[in-house]
């Protein structure tokens, strides 16, 4: 598995964009963790308490950054 740390992956943070009455964020806070490659986007600290990482993104199959894990995934869920 390539590491998301690899100089050649390119993630992006989004900010929420709307004022804190809509989502309860600033115009500048990060909302969105999204992958530059396909599109795939999971929200920073969600709703459900559950920390986001680069784990979660449901990239497209045919995302050449879906093999994409942080070294806690591999040792905690692939070794």
């Amino acid at each position: 598995m390539r590491s998301f740390a690899d100089p050649e992956t390119e993630f992006e943070i989004v900010p929420s964009g709307s004022p804190p009455s809509v989502d309860g964020l600033t115009i500048t806070e990060p909302k969105f963790l999204r992958c530059a490659e396909c599109g795939a986007q999971v929200r920073i600290d969600g709703p459900d308490g559950h920390q986001t990482t680069i784990d979660n993104l449901p990239h497209d199959r045919d995302c050449p950054q879906r093999g994409m894990t942080s070294r806690y995934y591999e040792e905690r869920f692939v070794r």
